[in-house]
Formats: structure tokens, C-alpha cells, sequence
């Protein structure tokens, strides 16, 4: 993917810069934003660099205050602390998933902390160049603001290249010889949705104004919508629902305003889909439910080492939408059938059996009720 590195970083004028420089006392120099002719590093795993990183994030809460409210409010702020990581971290204590979550410390060994604290911070995504004074990474949009600091506008920043290195990548163990599965598959899954013109951030950091302290001008929310927003979940999976029998019903799922398969991210994340005959005062007479995820299985790849290989996958917008059909016998003769779709983050599977996985947190991101039928088979 080509970078628009054209211009190269310049000072303001002497006056300028002298009058700007009181305003914002603690700035050593000042440079208005633009473009270098060094290709730019995109956001990446860590150890970052030899740095300072909670103080070097401190100063960009300083001046960039709101937004900074809106990622501590976020789950990248909260990467290497959320409590559902953390178990699951206690199961695999592995430098492959520390290096993600908390990419400011040294991934062999839990993070201090206050790096812990930290997370996907401010400069894991926007400074990614090694040493003094490193360039502060930027879209190319917005530009013409005068900043205390260098600043490396490239087009990259602006596309999933950007997202790429945490929300795409294989297990980290495999059989030798063989190309590895895919834990995570969010960026291919993008490159072939109806969405692949769209970047990542207009989805998931859409435009939003900004206080009238801060000129009510335009930023991208830092919040990072994605699965703990019901909203955003709901608008994801769109639901045909249509009663096939006296005895139950067939709902077809296909994706909504969505730019990968739904749910995508962590390996465990599923839609459990679940039908329902109603009798009087709402009573559940008989019910039926279905799971839609990626399925593994445990292969050995070495001596005394196991890893997980694909073996379906059977979520929204993987293939074409398949109708899944309820059966739920006799007690759904002439009574209403409810239907729901959760969205559930899956702690840890049990076994094979899908009702017996550890579920976190779930979300109804879809629900309605098919009328019963008079007569009919």
C-alpha cells in the first residue's frame, strides 16, 4: 500500500512560532503539520522503542484532553487490564498476546503497572518511530495546524494498514511446513466486504465535534466503538424471519452495515441465534438455539504440542446467508415463536458443546416474534 510521503516537515515563521510558544509554554519548538519523505512505520506490536512511554503519553493528554478522555473511556485503554483478557491470560500466559495488549512493555514478562495501565496508548498508534523527538504519525487530513512537535502525515495512517499488525495475524504455533491459520482475519475479511472503499476508522472513530472549548472543530472519536457498543452490534446483522411450519420457523442472516464477518476479532466471539414458542404470560413452551462461529480442533504439530487448527466457520458474511431453520415440535402449534440474536464474548469454550462455553458478556443485537399459524403440517 503506497504512502504519501511528498513534503517534508517545516518550522513556522520566527514570529509565529515566538508568539505560539508563549501560548503553550512547555513547547520547546513548534512545526506545522505535514508530510515526510521517510516512509512511515505503521502502529505495530511491542516493545515500542526505548522510550518513556507513560510520560510521553502524559503530554499528549496535556494538549489533546478530550480525546484522551474519549481513549481512557475505551477498550484499548483498558487492553491489558480488562478482566476477560486477564483470565484468559492466566490460561495462556503467552508474549504473543502480551505484545498486543500491552505493547509499551516488554512482552516476556507481565507489564509494570503503569504500563499495563496504559494499554493501546496514545503513541503505540501515533508514534511509531524509534528516538528523540520522533515525529508524531497523522492522517493526511486536517492538516494546517500549527503543533509543538514534528508531525508525519501519511496515507497509510488513514487505512486499515493502520489497524493491520493487532487485528490480523496467525497462531502462533503451527505444524512445521504448514501456513498457519489465521487467529484473527478482520483485515482480509474487510478487503472483500461490501465496505472494502471504507477505512476502518469510519466505522469504528467516526467524526464528532468537538467541545466549543476546543473550537468545535472535527475529530475522529477515540472510543473505538466495536463490541461493547449494542448500537453499532445492532446495525451489524440484518434478520429475514418467516414462519415455514405449524411447528417452527426459518430466519436468514446476512450482513448489515458491516465491513468484515460478524462477529470477527477474538477467536471465541459468537452469534448465538434462538427460537422460542410462547404460550400465555409469555411462558417458553419449547426453545431451540444455534451458535454461529469459527470451530477449531486440537491437532498435535510437534511432540508433546498441541494447536488449533480451522475447521469451520459458519459466522455472517462468510459465504452466501444460509437459512437456519427451527423445529420446535408439537408445543409451537399454534403459539407465537419468539426469535433473538445475541452477540456473546466467549470467556472459553468447554469442550465441543456450544452450551456449555464460559460467556463473559452478551448483547441482543436483533429480536422480533413470527405470529403462529391457524393450521398446516
Amino acid at each position: 500500500m503506497a504512502l504519501d510521503t511528498g513534503a517534508v516537515v517545516t518550522r513556522l515563521p520566527v514570529l509565529a512560532a515566538a508568539s505560539l510558544a508563549l501560548a503553550l509554554a512547555s513547547a520547546a519548538w513548534l512545526a506545522p503539520d505535514g508530510h515526510c519523505d521517510t516512509p512511515a512505520a505503521m502502529p505495530h506490536p511491542a516493545p515500542q522503542s526505548a522510550r518513556d512511554a507513560n510520560a510521553e503519553n502524559s503530554r499528549c493528554e496535556t494538549c489533546h484532553a478530550e480525546i484522551a478522555g474519549e481513549w481512557r473511556a475505551s477498550m484499548h485503554a483498558r487492553a491489558d487490564t480488562d478482566p476477560v483478557y486477564r483470565r484468559a491470560l492466566a490460561l495462556e500466559p503467552l508474549a504473543f498476546c502480551r505484545a498486543c495488549h500491552a505493547p509499551e512493555a516488554d512482552p516476556g514478562a507481565d507489564a509494570p503497572a503503569i504500563l499495563s495501565a496504559l494499554g493501546v496508548a496514545c503513541v503505540t498508534c501515533h508514534v511509531t518511530a524509534a528516538g528523540q523527538n520522533a515525529p508524531t504519525l497523522a492522517g493526511t487530513a486536517g492538516g494546517g495546524v500549527a503543533a509543538p512537535h514534528a508531525v508525519l502525515r501519511a496515507q497509510g495512517f488513514a487505512t486499515a494498514a493502520a489497524c493491520a499488525s493487532c487485528h490480523e495475524f496467525d497462531f502462533p504455533t503451527h505444524a512445521p511446513g504448514q501456513r498457519p491459520d489465521r487467529m484473527q482475519s478482520t483485515v482480509s475479511e474487510h478487503a472483500t466486504s461490501a465496505y472494502a472503499d471504507a477505512s476502518c476508522a469510519s466505522c469504528h472513530m467516526p467524526l464528532t465535534v468537538s467541545a466549543a472549548a476546543s473550537g468545535g472543530r472535527k475529530h475522529r472519536s477515540h472510543l473505538f466503538a466495536a463490541s461493547h457498543d449494542a448500537a453499532q452490534l445492532s446495525a451489524a446483522v440484518t434478520v429475514g424471519a418467516r414462519r415455514t411450519s405449524a411447528l417452527g420457523i426459518t430466519l436468514t442472516l446476512a450482513p448489515g452495515q458491516v465491513g468484515h464477518a460478524f462477529p470477527t476479532g477474538d477467536l471465541f466471539r459468537r452469534l448465538v441465534v434462538t427460537a422460542e414458542a410462547v404460550g400465555d404470560d409469555w411462558i417458553v413452551l419449547g426453545e431451540a438455539s444455534r451458535a454461529l462461529h469459527r470451530r477449531f480442533e486440537l491437532r498435535e504439530i510437534a511432540p508433546g504440542q498441541t494447536g488449533r487448527h480451522v475447521v469451520g466457520d459458519d459466522r455472517v458474511g462468510v459465504g452466501r446467508p444460509q437459512p437456519l431453520t427451527f423445529d420446535l415440535g408439537e408445543v409451537a402449534r399454534g403459539r407465537a415463536i419468539a426469535w433473538r440474536v445475541d452477540y456473546q464474548r466467549v470467556e472459553h469454550p468447554v469442550g465441543t458443546d456450544d452450551s456449555r462455553a464460559v460467556v463473559a458478556a452478551s448483547i441482543v443485537v436483533a429480536e422480533g416474534l413470527v405470529p403462529a399459524t391457524v393450521s398446516g403440517p
